[in-house]
């Protein structure tokens, strides 16, 4: 974590008291009429340093964008009105910046003004306090020595973060996911005593230490991350202030760095600790105030916090409504978080499904009139927090997404939205987010063909199985794509086939996904279509359809014939071997592997056998009498129909359908009387 962030949230309750107070806001007269808005800020307690140089605070802030790009229209004051030198550390992202600025001893309270288009770049405070990191992409180049690396740094072009760290210690880049960097740290180091000094650079790739421009360390190259202080070197220094710079350049893999010292009469070398360096004072602002307006609102928007699933992580901000010059009472709030949510509440709490920039806007409808704020706010994961791995709970998320207007969502974020709530249990608000995304038009290829089967699972399990069905047919008309509109008919065959048993409606959708995209996609989808009019064929009990299908779907693996019995048997024996070991996904899986493989498998009754084993050990019975009558009705004469019924007969009585159980028994004895189970079978009906 930062070193401002550390400093910046204990400062939070001083910063309520100083917002909520439209006296003390108001304060300050306003320093020059041409600069249009101002914020005030709280500098954090810290006693002056008495070192050389000027104590200076750090401030991020947001600027509703009416600060200049370039950010020269930025000027600090003090509440006596006199300005005071600052340096803007950096622009971004969204409508915010970053800057020190010069503090004075007692002196806690400043104003930020901005706004100004015709102000020019006034003189930059140099900095001789803290850690000062700035970070910019690393194009290539070599990194053997100092003055290649300089270089370097000479033609750095974008910049990636500027920022206040508490010490030279990083394991990770804290201003984004680039592994591509090249960052150099400033900090200004109090030296304890007079005497030599060891300094230590242990990093992955090219560093080098510098102490008052003198080169200490050279531990250029690439290399891997160093575990130890061979990379050393020594420089008599005076008790006081001394300048440290750290070169750092990373071409692959996370940037990896640290700068230790031994100081005179310490035993051993340690990473130099955050309070060795000179202290920098965190400066927190207040709401922004508009010259001429006797009353503004504003609003705070603070991350707390973030939920893991499925490679993506989702932000959860708090937004609070603040208003300077009066208290507030009565007033009507109105958000808009950029992503077609909104909420009426003074505080509130919201969740972002993915990443980017959203113009948040706050209204206020109030005594005076309507008043609005709107911040750029940059969604993305806090870069600078990622080692301390603190994740939510992803039902908490889901609790504030399933209240979301899910018509209002994006596709993209719709599709997210699914996911969530689907992991989470939220299952109706599921049903909700699905019915609004498909009242859509047109929309995405990817969001259809990643929503679409959530949806539904759901409708499914909420026994409304017709409406999955009609869910998927207009899901063929939201998007242009042919494969992602063939897969939809597919899978909505499969509803009907698998879950209203209607073969010839499931038939017919197969066959218009063939006949309408087969010339128009080489997708798997097609295949799938072909190996669907086979699945309707055997379950009306046509062998010879269904094997003409199969045959015209083909396999999967394009091998010699005589390895297609090798790799069938393959597939057999890792299902019977994950079966025995209590695997049972695997198995799923590779039962399913088996027959996209080879569908006119599906004809002969082993993978019928040993999915029937599956569903009854999962305990899905009804499925498990249904796979196996389906097998005996399209290939009676299959070499594992008399085991089939038996575990049929098996599912019968599991689901208290002993006549039908009955039935079996009476079916193996009468039908398959060579079989070694037909005894069995008449010994049983015996017992009944």
């Amino acid at each position: 974590m930062s070193f401002s962030k550390t400093i910046r949230r204990s400062l939070t309750g001083l910063l309520l008291l100083s917002v909520c107070c439209g006296p003390l806001q108001a304060a300050g007269a306003w320093w020059n009429s041409d600069w249009p808005y101002r914020r005030s800020v709280t500098v954090s307690v810290m006693p002056a340093s008495r070192l050389p140089g000027r104590d200076i605070a750090v401030l991020t802030m947001r600027t509703a964008g009416f600060t200049k790009p370039d950010g020269s229209d930025i000027r600090v004051v003090a509440f006596d009105r006199r300005p005071t030198l600052h340096r803007l550390l950096m622009t971004g992202p969204g409508d915010q910046v970053r800057l020190a600025f010069a503090t004075r001893p007692g002196v806690r309270r400043y104003y930020v003004y901005f706004g100004n288009p015709n102000a020019s770049a006034v003189k930059q405070l140099e900095i001789r306090r803290g850690v000062l990191m700035e970070t910019w992409r690393f194009a290539g180049g070599g990194v053997r020595s100092l003055s290649q690396v300089k270089k370097l740094f000479g033609r750095a072009e974008q910049l990636i973060g500027r920022d206040f760290q508490r010490r030279i210690f990083i394991g990770h880049n804290p201003f984004g996911p680039q592994n591509k960097v090249l960052s150099l740290f400033t900090g200004y180091l109090i030296c304890p005593a007079s005497g030599r000094y060891v300094f230590v650079s242990s990093s992955r790739n090219a560093s080098f230490l510098l102490i008052d421009d003198e080169l200490v360390v050279d531990n250029g190259g690439h290399h891997p991350p160093q575990c130890d202080t061979r990379q050393r070197g020594e420089i008599k220094l005076t008790a006081g202030l001394h300048r440290l710079t750290f070169y750092h350049a990373s071409g692959w893999g996370d940037p990896i760095a640290v700068a230790a010292w031994q100081p005179p009469g310490r035993d051993r070398v340690v990473p130099i600790p955050a309070e060795a360096f000179a202290p920098v004072a965190i400066g927190e602002a207040g709401a922004m105030q508009r010259y001429g307006r006797q009353f503004t609102i504003d609003f705070f928007a603070d991350h707390r916090g973030e939920a893991f699933m499925a490679n993506r992580y989702y932000q959860r901000f708090e937004f609070e409504a603040v208003t300077a010059g009066f208290a507030g009472r009565n007033v009507r709030w109105k958000w808009d978080f950029g992503d077609g949510q909104s909420s009426t509440e003074q505080k509130v709490e919201h969740v972002y499904l993915l990443p980017g920039q959203y113009a948040v806007t706050l209204t206020a409808g109030t005594f005076q009139g309507e008043l609005k704020r709107t911040n750029r706010i940059s969604i993305s994961r806090p870069w600078d927090e990622v080692t301390a791995n603190r994740i939510d709970s992803l039902r908490d998320y889901a609790k504030i997404v399933s209240e979301y207007d899910f018509a209002a969502l994006c596709p993209d974020s719709t599709v997210e939205a699914v996911k969530l709530l689907e992991r989470a249990g939220f299952h109706d608000a599921v049903l909700r987010a699905g019915a609004a995304f498909v009242a859509g038009d047109e929309v995405p290829a990817e969001a259809v063909e990643k929503l679409l089967p959530a949806y539904s699972r759901q409708l499914i399990a909420a026994g409304r199985p017709a409406e999955a069905v009609a869910a998927f047919l207009k899901a063929e008309k939201m998007t242009n794509n042919p494969a992602v509109c063939a897969a939809m008919l597919v899978q909505g065959g499969h509803v009907v086939l698998d879950v209203q048993n209607k073969p010839t409606r499931a038939r017919e959708l197969f066959q218009r996904a063939i006949n309408r995209y087969a010339g128009r996609t080489s997708s798997k989808s097609i295949r799938l279509a072909r190996i669907g009019v086979g699945d309707a064929w055997r379950v009306s009990g046509d062998y010879d359809k269904a094997a003409e299908a199969y045959a015209a779907a083909g396999s999967r693996l394009n091998v010699a014939a005589a390895r297609k019995p090798i790799l069938k048997g393959d597939f057999a024996r890792h299902v019977e071997d994950y079966l025995c070991r209590g695997a049972y996904d695997h198995a799923e899986q590779y039962l399913n592997r088996w027959v996209e493989a080879f569908p006119a498998d599906k004809l002969e009754g082993y993978f019928s056998l040993l999915k029937v084993e599956l569903l009854l050990t999962r305990e899905r019975f009804a499925e498990a009498a249904v796979e196996a009558e389906i097998l005996l009705g399209v290939n009676p004469a299959s070499n594992y129909a008399a085991e089939l019924l038996m575990l049929a007969g098996e599912a019968y009585r599991k689901t208290d359908r002993h006549s039908q159980a009955e039935d079996a028994l009476k079916r193996i004895v009468r039908d398959y009387p060579e079989s070694p189970l037909a005894a069995d079978a008449a010994k049983m009906l015996k017992q009944e």
